[in-house]
């Protein structure tokens, strides 16, 4: 017996399980990508401190233009800013960290939600297995409570393991972006206190 065989006897309540194990698998996918994307190369960073202090604001956008990343708009924000520059730059910090965090709800809810279905399986299971029973006015063997008891287990295994999996992956994302959170705010004080000086 194959993997997909021993799947299909979990019953029906394996497709809302599958749906949201495949909703799970695009959220991690997705974030990685975008936290891929949005990393600020350290050089550019400190290419964007040295022509502050040296007052070459041009240079500075140019070099925001080509970088689009999460800090370098925060820079840009903080640089085409007449006023408050400071200020402006914390609401744009806060929108970018809140762009961090986007699908990370949905994430959450395919690990609390998997390991219910596969206890509502586990019933659904049981369930058969009884009237089966019932059906056969207590004259059974194994074999033909099997197909519930089947069902029961395969839809909680699943179920569990596709809400541990998730769990472990929304964790991870929730520490890199407490991480990312505190050098954003870093960098945008570093930024911004220069910004206070030179213009």
């Amino acid at each position: 017996m194959n993997l997909l065989e021993i799947l299909i006897k979990g019953g029906y309540m394996m497709i809302p399980i599958a749906i949201a194990s495949l909703f799970g698998i695009a959220i991690i996918i997705e974030r990685f990508i975008y936290y891929r994307k949005t990393r600020t190369p350290r050089d550019v960073f400190n290419r964007c401190k040295s022509r502050l202090r040296d007052g070459d604001i041009e240079s500075i956008i140019q070099i925001c233009h080509k970088t689009d990343t999460p800090l370098t708009r925060i820079i840009y924000a903080g640089l085409k800013s007449e006023q408050e520059k400071e200020k402006i730059m914390e609401t744009e910090a806060k929108k970018e960290i809140l762009a961090f965090e986007r699908y990370l709800t949905g994430l959450a809810t395919v690990a609390g939600v998997s390991p219910l279905l596969g206890f509502l399986g586990t019933v659904t299971g049981m369930i058969r297995a009884f009237m089966q029973v019932e059906r056969l006015g207590g004259n059974v063997n194994a074999s033909v409570l099997a197909g519930g008891i089947w069902e029961a287990l395969i839809t909680t295994a699943v179920g569990l393991g596709v809400g541990i999996i998730s769990y472990i992956f929304y964790n991870y994302f929730i520490g890199r972006i407490q991480s990312i959170k505190e050098e954003i705010e870093t960098n945008t004080d570093a930024i911004s206190s220069i910004m206070i000086q030179k213009m």
